[in-house]
């Protein structure tokens, strides 16, 4: 497979001059002064006006990019944190009077009545949406709120212990989980709870502030309570927060039972009386899949698969590799986690993640490659608007491409017997993690309903949350640790009830990958890629349609999938 030099180029600006510097706040206003005095006097000129202002958007989104992932590569050096913080407080968020200008400039304009419903309804519920949830008065909170969620990754960074005489990231060890030696395990296990132990009063101080200031935003807004205020942020349009309760009960009753199975059939292939925590991660054969041995055998044989599928997901993805958008390995300093940042200017994104050897590496980078090709697939979309999938939307073409491209995983594994044990732990995967999923939503529903709560009663809440959603893994004796593993998820830092999604893009990743195995991978595929290219110009309910399945959390759906993932499963085995 021939693999060019090609690198990425950068998309031509169609309305700022290429050599206009941005990076400063003097120049920034002054094209926002000159965007807000535009006479829009046609359909034609609202929408260049749309596209102008996008434009706009989209450079200063690609610098708040960059130092956002320096930020996170090397979140033990302050200087990244400082210049990303001092870039959004000094630029990015005094652009939010006048993008709220703008959106008022576009819904009381009277030609945007003239403009196509099918084509720009959804437009208008966005903007309509964003209207009135601005508060100018949430710009200072939300410019501190960044502050403190981004000391999250700079104190987990430096979270390492020493172990047979090496130093070692919290992720590093969790290659260890996996050794046959249970005793290795639990030792490893708790050398990484008692690590986190330390630090537990810190995390619980930090999300305090958190919390706080979050609060303070959803009241400004006339919010009883931030759940609701973030509810609507996200554009949630398409369920409510109750339908989210009905989602962890429905996982709860359609899913903990044959969760509950895999843990017994856990134990009695590991000879043991209980399934411990340290367990669980384990392969049951006693064989650990070790996928690759070097950061660039990940990289390339990431980029066959891709190649394989679609040649031109491969030529994106060699591209990235040899522009230097690619940060794969795990090392001290950096943060935890991984992600794909779509550079919105340049029309392409960087994928960050913390490989260490483990088969759950080949998974993220697949994730993470599904989101690329995402990025790629909307470069062209004008506005920003329609370019900014909400995570119900992101997370099917991450979860999707996990398994569109899980037939072609013999290129990490030649051996057919490792092949089918990664299938067989991708299916259980799959549902292994709803539970975790729904916990922390769960436990982000009840912070912020209960907002004078202490550390301590959210600790035990969390663990409530733990014993409600167990699938049979005996923690008795550990329960201090098991209060503290929700500071192990960035997500309630960072980005608050951004996770429910990963849950609900499970299920029709699942339902796209039956159809992959029904109607054959080429419908499949072009299912896939019509959905991408649409980008967030659609309804959820029509993007999941348009990629072949239905946007559905149901007790039934639910329990039509599980009944899917269990056939796979048997067929494996």
């Amino acid at each position: 497979m021939n693999y060019t030099d090609e690198k990425i180029i950068k998309k031509p600006r169609r309305y700022f001059s290429a050599d206009l510097d941005l990076t400063k706040w003097t120049n920034v206003e002054e094209q926002l002064k000159i965007l807000n005095a535009e006479k829009i006097e046609s359909p034609e000129r609202l929408i260049r006006f749309m596209e102008r202002s996008s434009e706009l958007s989209d450079i200063l989104q690609e610098e708040i990019a960059w130092r956002y992932i320096n930020m996170t590569r090397y979140a033990d050096d302050d200087k990244y944190a400082k210049a990303y913080n001092e870039f959004y407080a000094g630029v990015i968020s005094p652009t939010k009077p006048y993008y709220h200008k703008f959106n008022l400039k576009f819904y009381n304009s009277p030609y945007r009545k003239e403009l196509a419903e099918a084509e720009f309804g959804l437009l208008n519920k966005i903007i309509s949406n964003s209207i009135e949830l601005y508060r100018e008065e949430n710009i200072p909170l939300q410019i501190k709120e960044k502050e403190l969620a981004n000391k999250y990754g700079s104190i987990f960074s430096k979270l390492t212990v020493m172990y047979k005489g090496e130093e070692k990231t919290l992720s590093q060890l969790a290659v260890f989980l996996k050794d046959p030696d249970r005793k290795v395990r639990e030792e490893v296990w708790r050398l990484r709870m008692d690590k986190l132990m330390e630090f537990r009063d810190e995390f619980n101080k930090l999300f305090d502030e958190l919390k706080a200031i979050r609060i303070k935003i959803a009241e400004n807004a006339g919010f009883a309570n931030y759940r609701d205020y973030m509810h609507k942020a996200k554009g949630r349009f398409s369920y409510s927060p109750d339908d989210l309760i009905k989602f962890h009960e429905g996982v709860e009753k359609e899913i903990i039972p044959i969760l509950k199975q895999f843990t017994l059939e856990r134990k009695e292939k590991l000879q043991l009386e209980t399934v411990r925590p340290w367990d669980t991660s384990v392969d049951l054969d006693g064989k650990i899949l070790r996928p690759f041995k070097t950061i660039d055998e990940f990289t390339d044989k990431g980029m066959q698969i891709l190649y394989e599928l679609k040649p031109e997901f491969g030529k994106r993805f060699n591209m990235m590799k040899n522009s230097g958008l690619l940060d794969l390995e795990n090392r001290k300093g950096k943060a935890p986690g991984g992600y794909n940042y779509p550079l919105a200017e340049t029309g392409a994104p960087f994928i960050f993640m913390n490989a260490v050897g483990l088969h759950n590496n080949v998974v993220t980078l697949l994730h993470e490659s599904g989101h690329a090709m995402h990025t790629f697939a909307t470069k062209d979309i004008r506005i920003g608007e329609y370019r900014n999938t909400p995570s119900e939307v992101a997370e099917l073409a991450s979860m999707a491409m996990e398994f569109l491209s899980m037939e072609l995983w013999d290129k990490y594994y030649e051996d057919r017997n490792d092949l089918k044990k990664a299938k067989l732990d991708q299916f259980k995967g799959a549902l292994g993690f709803l539970p975790w999923g729904m916990i922390v939503d769960a436990l982000q529903h009840w912070i912020y309903l209960n907002p004078d709560h202490k550390a301590a009663e959210r600790e035990e809440k969390f663990s409530s949350l733990m014993e409600r959603f167990n699938s049979g893994v005996d923690w008795s004796g550990l329960e201090d640790y098991r209060k503290i593993m929700w500071l192990f998820q960035l997500h309630i830092f960072e980005v608050p009830f951004y996770y429910i999604e990963y849950a609900m893009s499970q299920l029709g990743a699942l339902a796209i990958y039956r159809n992959y195995k029904e109607s054959g991978k080429e419908k499949a595929l072009e299912d896939y890629e019509n959905f991408l290219k649409l980008g967030y110009s659609r309804s959820v309910k029509e993007l999941y349609e348009t990629a072949g399945v239905k946007f559905d959390f149901s007790d039934n759906y639910m329990k039509e999938i599980a009944e899917f993932v269990n056939k796979e499963l048997q067929n494996l085995n």
